[in-house]
């Protein structure tokens, strides 16, 4: 039986990381995974999601061609071909993966892992011994009551990546990020789309001004937004669904696709035998991201909110730092939330309403895109960036509508992370013409001498 340092059970972003991180500072390491190394980002989510995204704006583009005196005559859309695209650059980056993990030494085990007590994991009937566990699970899409999946009418998102179907009407239920996301991506193919979501507004996890102005973007595009309204029946019939809402009214589409969060995957894996506590389906894990059960670690979306790869990954490595001998606490401050809408929004630290609702003296200045010189010759120019700040300057959160936002963000997450004031940001110079101008112009604004708005 082999004696291991670390032991993980999941692959996905925050697993392979915490592996490949672990290698590096000397851990003899290994990765247990059921499915794919990559696990749902690379293989049923971040990554085919955005491919198909990406597509949805290259059809757009084609759309506003003439705009700039070029006539695009005729195109044809293959969903066999996108879909085949897709699968191609999920494979390649998959296997770059496993090519990673092969080259920093890491012992890959294929099967179900389990915690068989304290420092014993199995997998499918091999044992290894750990002197430290991550729980790296993972997540799975959440069903509800009356929207059961069935994999030909009621849909996952995992349902949705598996086929190249573009139906002619689709019914999404939930307008959270994923819901957006796979809307302007059904609304660019052409497809009838209508969003139902229970809030009162689409993305509720954004500033309210955010999620108003995705709304009227999607109306102008065609999808009809149902908001503070619940799905509660559906019928399924060959031909399609059709879903009773709470208010009375009846939609009726093709297909439905269920976009209602996520669900920690915490079954069958040994938490009871680790002495693993659970609290509303989540790992409780301390700031160290240690566990109840000494040596025992847990990660990304087991642990609950904000399931984020990028998160899951950033959580791997503190674990890794913490297990080997480098104290270090998670903060969850300057972790970015990006949707890969068009245009696209990234937030980071507070926003606009919680700033102004919590700090005294919270100051907020705000920078339009249709004042930047990029976003106007790429006709990209709706859009916002908000540099939010306290009484003494410091740069409190950062808030991006428009073009190239999950891009940006980067920089103002170095700001929030580092406790940076809006006027060191402000000293940062940005090549023109960029859209990272924005955050400069934002900066400029805040301290009151702004160049090139009033």
């Amino acid at each position: 039986m082999k004696q291991y340092d670390l032991v993980i059970l999941g692959a996905g972003p925050g697993g392979y990381v915490s592996a490949i991180y672990a290698s590096r500072l000397g851990l003899a390491t290994c990765l247990i995974e059921k499915d794919l190394p990559g696990g749902t980002c690379l293989n049923r989510g971040c990554i085919p999601t955005k491919v198909l995204l990406n597509a949805a704006r290259i059809l757009s583009s084609l759309t506003a061609a003439s705009h700039y005196g070029i006539d695009v005559i005729q195109h044809r859309f293959s969903p066999e071909r996108l879909f085949s695209k897709k699968d191609e650059i999920v494979s390649r980056l998959r296997a770059g993966i496993s090519s990673l993990l092969t080259a920093n030494k890491v012992d890959v085990v294929a099967g179900h892992g389990r915690i068989a007590g304290p420092g014993a994991v199995t997998a499918d009937g091999r044992e290894m011994r750990a002197r430290n566990i991550i729980i790296a699970t993972g997540s799975s899409a959440r069903e509800l009551p009356a929207a059961r999946f069935d994999g030909t009418r009621v849909l996952s998102s995992d349902d949705i990546l598996s086929r190249p179907m573009i139906p002619k009407s689709i019914l999404v239920i939930g307008g959270g990020a994923i819901g957006v996301e796979y809307s302007q991506f059904y609304s660019a193919c052409g497809s009838l789309v209508t969003i139902v979501e229970l809030t009162d507004r689409l993305l509720p996890l954004q500033d309210r001004e955010i999620g108003r102005r995705m709304e009227t973007i999607l109306r102008k595009r065609g999808v009809r937004v149902e908001a503070s309204k619940t799905v509660e029946r559906l019928e399924k019939a060959p031909e399609g669904v059709s879903a009773l809402l709470s208010d009375g009214t009846t939609v009726e589409a093709e297909a439905a696709l269920v976009c209602a969060g996520r669900r920690p995957c915490t079954s069958d894996i040994g938490l009871e035998t680790a002495g693993v506590a659970l609290e509303r389906g989540r790992i409780l894990v301390d700031g160290h991201l240690e566990t109840g059960a000494k040596g025992v670690y847990a990660i990304g979306d087991v642990i609950g909110e904000p399931m984020l790869a990028h998160a899951a990954s950033y959580e791997g490595i503190v674990a890794c730092d913490n297990i080997a001998g480098r104290e270090r606490t998670a903060d969850y401050a300057s972790i970015p939330r990006c949707v890969y809408t068009d245009p696209e929004i990234a937030t980071v630290g507070m926003g606009e309403e919680e700033a102004r609702r919590t700090i005294a003296g919270a100051k907020v200045a705000t920078f339009p895109y249709a004042a930047s010189g990029k976003a106007n010759l790429i006709g990209k120019g709706d859009g916002f960036v908000k540099v939010i700040g306290d009484g003494s300057g410091r740069v409190l959160g950062v808030e991006i509508f428009g073009e190239g936002a999950c891009d940006l963000i980067g920089e103002a997450s170095l700001a929030v992370a580092n406790r940076m004031t809006v006027e060191e940001m402000a000293r940062a110079v940005h090549g023109h013409p960029t859209i990272s101008e924005v955050l400069g112009e934002a900066s400029l604004l805040f301290l009151g001498t702004p160049i090139h708005c009033l």
